[in-house]
C-alpha cells in the first residue's frame, strides 16, 4: 500500500509540472478556430445610398450573410472584425452592425476603421450646389463604448485579452481623424510595447484596421500613386520594431484595402490582408490554429448571383477610377488582383523564433 502511495504521488507531480510546462510555453490550446471579417461599410437605405464600389444597398445583407455562415461553423471560438464597420460613422448604421454582430453565436471582437469615425465636412468644389443633409458621424469614443465587452474594455481605444488559454488577440487602433491615412500614437505604441512584455509567454496575434505592409508597389509612400500610401500608418516602420521585438508575436491581420486574402512574412512576423465583406470579391475567411500550423480558407459570402454581378461590373468600373493601380490598365490583371484565387486557401507553420 505505501509503495502504491509513493507512486501515486509521483503521477500527481509528473502531472502537475506538466501542465505547469504547457502553461508557461504558451501552447495551452490544442485547436482554435475563428473567423474573420473587414469592411462591410453596413449603410442602411438613406438619401444618396447606392451600390457603387462598395455595394452599399446590399451591405446589410452581405454582412448578415457572412454572419450566418460563420454561425453554421461547429466550435467556432470567436469572430474578428478588422474596421470600416460602416459606410462613414453614420450613428444608424453603428446600431445596425451592433445589431447584426449580435447575431453570432461565437464571442466577437472589432477594432476601428478610418470610416467608423465622424467625417470632416469638406466645402464644395467651385461652381457646385452646396452639400444637402450633412450629418455628423460618430467619434472614437462613441464606438469604443458600443463595442464594450467586444475588445473594448474602458475607454481606451486599443484593447488586447486572451480568447482561449494561450492564445493572446491585441486590437490597435490606427485611425488619425480627418483622413483614411493613419498613424499609431506614441501613447499606443508604448502600450502595445508593455501588453507584448507582459504576455510574452502567450502565442499572439494582432488585428488593425491599416495594413503594416505593402501588397502593391503603387503603395510605397515614395510613389504618391493616388495616396495608395494612406493603406498603412505613418509609422508603419516604427511598429513592425515593436512586433519584431518579441518573439511570440506570429501574426498581423488587417484589413483596408478591399482585395483577396494575402499573406506575406516580413523578418519573421506574418502579415495577412483580409477581403472586404462590401467589395467584390465579397469574402469572409476561417483560420485553424494548432500548435504546428495555421491555416485558412477565405470563400464567397452567399449572395444573389444579381448582386455578384453588379458588384464585379463596379469593380472594373472604368479606366483611371481610384481603385485601379498602375498596371491594371487590363481589365483582366485588375481581377486577378483583387480575386487572387490562389490564396483562398493555404497553410503556415507556426515558429517559435529567437
Amino acid at each position: 500500500m505505501k509503495r502504491f502511495k509513493s507512486v501515486k504521488g509521483l503521477w500527481i507531480w509528473l502531472l502537475v509540472v506538466l501542465m505547469v510546462f504547457v502553461c508557461s510555453s504558451g501552447f495551452a490550446f490544442e485547436r482554435i478556430k475563428f473567423g474573420v471579417i473587414s469592411d462591410p461599410h453596413l449603410a442602411m437605405p438613406a438619401a444618396g445610398t447606392k451600390n457603387e464600389f462598395k455595394m452599399q444597398l446590399s451591405s446589410v445583407d452581405l454582412m448578415r450573410s457572412a454572419v450566418k455562415e460563420f454561425n453554421k461553423i461547429p466550435e467556432l471560438d470567436f469572430v474578428v472584425l478588422t474596421g470600416d464597420m460602416t459606410l462613414n460613422g453614420e450613428p444608424w448604421n453603428v446600431e445596425m452592425v451592433k445589431m447584426v454582430m449580435d447575431e453570432l453565436k461565437a464571442p466577437y471582437y472589432v477594432v476601428m476603421g478610418n470610416h467608423d469615425l465622424s467625417m470632416v465636412p469638406r466645402p464644395p468644389k467651385p461652381g457646385a450646389p452646396p452639400s444637402m443633409g450633412q450629418y455628423l458621424g460618430v467619434t472614437r469614443s462613441t464606438i469604443a463604448w458600443t463595442f464594450q465587452g467586444h475588445g473594448f474594455n474602458g475607454s481606451d481605444l486599443w484593447w488586447s485579452l486572451d480568447p482561449v488559454p494561450g492564445l493572446h488577440i491585441i486590437g490597435l487602433d490606427t485611425n488619425t481623424p480627418g483622413i483614411w491615412g493613419g498613424s499609431v500614437p506614441e501613447k499606443e505604441v508604448a502600450w502595445l510595447d508593455n501588453d507584448l512584455y507582459v504576455n510574452r509567454d502567450k502565442l499572439t496575434i494582432v488585428f488593425a484596421h491599416h495594413n503594416f505592409t505593402l501588397w502593391h508597389k503603387d503603395e510605397k509612400e515614395s510613389a504618391k500613386w493616388k495616396n495608395y500610401h494612406w493603406f498603412h500608418p505613418d509609422n508603419a516602420a516604427e511598429v513592425r520594431k515593436v512586433f519584431e521585438k518579441y518573439p511570440q508575436v506570429s501574426y498581423v491581420i488587417t484589413g483596408h484595402r478591399h482585395i483577396g486574402v494575402r499573406y506575406q512574412e516580413l523578418n519573421d512576423v506574418g502579415y495577412f490582408v483580409i477581403p472586404a465583406v462590401c467589395s467584390y470579391p465579397m469574402r469572409y475567411t476561417v483560420f485553424t490554429l494548432t500548435q504546428d500550423e495555421l491555416s485558412w480558407d477565405s470563400k464567397d459570402i452567399p449572395i444573389s448571383k444579381k448582386v455578384w454581378n453588379e458588384a464585379k461590373a463596379n469593380l472594373v468600373g472604368k479606366d483611371g477610377e481610384w481603385w485601379r493601380c498602375s498596371d491594371h490598365k487590363d481589365d483582366k490583371k485588375l481581377l486577378e488582383f483583387f480575386e487572387a484565387k490562389e490564396s483562398m486557401k493555404g497553410k503556415v507553420s507556426v515558429r517559435t523564433r529567437p
